[in-house]
Formats: C-alpha cells, structure tokens, sequence
C-alpha cells in the first residue's frame, strides 16, 4: 500500500481522526469567545477610557484587522511549512496577548492588543480548517468543518457568561479580567493540540509518502504517532500563487470571497454591536441586552447543530448559503420596516443572528477548505479569509456612524447587501456533499 492508493477522507470515522478535529474545531470556539468577550468588555471599556466614536470604531475592528493579516500573512506558511507549526503557534500568541490585557492602561494599548490576539485566530483558519478537511472521511466532513461554527457560537455563549459573572461579582470597572479569561481556553487547546500529526495530504503533495501514510495510521488505528516536528525541515514548494488566480479556482474564489465578505461585513458588526444596538432600539437596560444576545447566540447554536447533523449533508452547502442569506435579507428588512415595534425588531433579530450563525457560516466553513487542491489550500483559505476579515473591519468601522446618521435605513442597506450575496452564490457556488477530496479535485477542476 503506498499513500498514491489510499484515499486519506475515505473510510469510517475514528477515535483519532475525531480527537485531531476537536482540536482543530477549538480554535473556532476561541474565535467566538473573543468577539463577544469583547462585546461585553465594552460595557466597561467605554466609560473608564471614553473613546470617541471613531476610536471605539477601531477597538472593534482592530481585531479583524489583525485576523486579515494573519490569514494572509500565514496562509503562504501552511502550505510551505505544513498545518501543524501553524496550528501549535497561532494559539501560543492567542495565550500571551490575551494575557496582556490586565496591563492595559490606555486605549491605544488595548487596540494594540486587539490586533495581536486577532492576528493569532486568524493565523488559526487556515491551518484549522485544512486539517479538519484532511483528515475526515468525506461523508462526515460537512458535519465537522461545520461545527466549527457550532464552537463558535458556544465560544460566544460562554463568553457572555462569563462576562456577567464577572461582571456582576466585582462590577464592570474588571472589564480587563474579562478580556484576559479568553487564555484559558487557549491554554488547553495549546496542550491539546501537542500531538496532533501533519497533515497526510500536505505530506502527500510534497512527496512524502511514507510519512503521509504514518500519519494516517496514526489517526485512523492509535499507532505510535509520527514525528510531527520534522515539517519544517522538510518544506517542499508550493504551487505557485498564479495557480488561484486561473480558471476554475478563480471563480471559486470570486464566489467565495464575495460570500465570506460580506456575510462578515454585516454579520459581525451586528454580532459586536447587538448589546449596544438592542439597548438603543428596545430598551435602556445594559444586562437585559446582554441576555437577549445570549438567547439569540442560544437559538444560533441549536440551528447550528440541526443543520450540522442532518441539513448539510443531506441537503448540502449550497442550499443553506442561499436560503440562510435569504431569509437574513428578509430579517434585516423587516427591522428597517418595523423599526417602532419592540417584538417585531427583537423577532427579526433573533433570527438574523440565528441564520448567519447558525447557518450561513457553516456553509462557509465546510466550503473552504473543500474547494481547493492541498498544494494551495492553506493560501486560498488565508486569501479568503482575509476579505472575509476585512469585511468585518468594514463593518465594525463603519455601522456605528452608520447607525448614528441613518438610524433604521443602516438595516435596508444591509438586506441589500444580502440580496446580492443571494444572486452571486445562486449563480457561481458548487455543490460539494458526499465527495471525497480527490473527487473534488477530479470533477471540479478537471
């Protein structure tokens, strides 16, 4: 048997295979639990260090700066070096930044911070999203790439809870202990991750076989695990970077580019801003929005798992990209519509959230890695998640002035944008259930 006859994505699902994804699905849950830490944080952010609008506009977006950067700048890294040197210290910086908040003194070294700890997830994504694509069989990796979304969400549900613990034992003036319990989750991914192997497909493609196959057998049957640190010394060259930028990857990545970019564009800043936006639109309670964005995040998580374990491998991505997207455009509309009714705001809310995050996202998260050939995925993966970052910065900037110059009108601009987001998937996006990764690579890009 060499590693050109196995299929690494075939098969049943093992203890192993299912322990690497885990790991990998962590990252994600501390992605989520940074933003929305965040998002609480601010509730004591704003009166100790009053920021001007613009300045707060940065707080947010300062992370996703920093995520943009970090896809891009280490997307290159996962392919050249391999996943796993990638995967281990993305969550080392996650660690050390976030521990650096309970220094902070002013706001420009709580930005500063900011874009290091966004820095870290996005270096994350990448390398995250390609070993759970690479080493889960094919009819079960729509359902794990998908989680990550799941984790996500519970990632903000935790953090929520823990800000009102935080909060409501020593006051919102701690917001800096808030900010700094994301290193616990952190740390244990770090020990987690500690004997997680490369990637067999990213050592298939640089030729190296034997350790392609004993990275496998160590996923697939507990065998003794290989000798993961040697990637680095064993670096072979990527595809080159033009190989995205031809027909058929180009379109893949126009599709999915537009797709990530703007559900981040309007989904972020309404998850970041959801506290504050609840509290201006319905009522002046601070907690009582804190707990609304809780129930919304709840209600995403269950949706999440609904289309996780049944939707997106039965029905499959495409469907849960559009119809999500769709009926987001119809919620946000009927915010800009209903904007004087309380329960038809707090409704159409509740089920924006729920979509993007419980759905819209999770076709996203099994797209991306699916779509491309090993030899590049960890670039197009970067790439893509780099505009998906910068939407967010866009939109973390801009919605606050926004909101503040255009009141209700801020939501009809952001069902337009979704109904665009609708057209260009309806017409460029592939389906990808059931196949295995050389499949895709054979029927899509043949």
């Amino acid at each position: 048997m060499t590693s050109e006859t196995v299929e690494f994505d075939a098969g049943r699902m093992t203890r192993g295979q299912r322990r690497i994804a885990l790991t990998a699905i962590g990252g994600y849950y501390v992605d989520g639990y940074d933003l929305l830490v965040l998002s609480g944080a601010l509730l004591g952010i704003v009166p100790e260090l009053s920021p001007d609008p613009g300045i707060l506009g940065l707080v947010g977006a300062s992370a996703f700066i920093g995520m943009a950067l970090g896809s891009l700048l280490t997307g290159p890294l996962t392919d050249r070096f391999g996943r796993r040197p990638v995967f281990f210290a993305s969550m080392a910086v996650f660690v050390l930044a976030s521990l650096g908040f309970l220094l902070v003194n002013d706001v420009w070294q709580l930005i500063a911070l900011r874009f290091f700890v966004g820095f870290a997830i996005g270096a994350d994504m990448p390398a995250s999203a390609a070993l759970i694509a690479e080493f889960i069989p094919s009819r079960r990796r729509g359902t794990f790439t998908g989680l990550g979304g799941v984790a996500w969400m519970l990632g903000a549900l935790t953090a929520i809870a823990a800000t009102l613990l935080i909060f409501t034992a020593v006051g919102v003036e701690h917001w800096r202990w808030v900010l700094a319990t994301g290193a616990l989750a952190a740390v244990v991914l770090l020990f987690l991750r500690r004997r997680t192997p490369e990637s067999p497909y990213w050592l298939r493609a640089h030729g190296r076989h034997e350790e392609a196959l004993a990275a496998w057998r160590y996923a697939t049957s507990g065998d003794s695990p290989p000798d993961a640190g040697t990637s680095v010394a064993g670096a072979g060259q990527p595809a080159p970077l033009r190989t995205l930028f031809r027909r058929p990857l180009a379109i893949m990545m126009v599709m999915l580019c537009v797709y990530w970019g703007f559900n981040n564009l309007y989904g972020s800043a309404i998850l970041l801003y959801q506290p504050s936006l609840i509290s201006r639109i319905v009522t002046p309670s601070t907690f009582t929005s804190l707990l609304f964005t809780a129930s919304t995040t709840a209600l995403a998580v269950i949706l999440g798992l609904v289309v996780c374990m049944w939707v997106i491998e039965s029905i499959g991505r495409r469907f849960i990209a559009i119809a999500g997207t769709a009926i987001a455009a119809v919620c946000t509309f009927l915010i800009w519509a209903g904007f004087g009714t309380s329960w038809l705001v707090l409704v159409a809310f509740a089920v924006t959230i729920a979509v993007i995050n419980g759905g819209t996202s999770l076709a996203f998260y099994s797209w991306a890695p699916e779509l491309f050939p090993a030899v590049v995925r960890g670039r197009a993966v970067g790439i893509v998640n780099m505009v998906g970052k910068t939407g967010s910065v866009v939109g973390t900037l801009a919605l606050p002035s926004m909101f503040d110059a255009l009141g209700a009108v801020a939501f009809l601009v952001i069902s337009g944008l979704a109904v665009v987001n609708v057209v260009v998937t309806f017409l460029l996006a592939p389906e990808t259930r059931g196949l295995t990764l050389r499949q895709l690579e054979e029927r899509v890009y043949a």
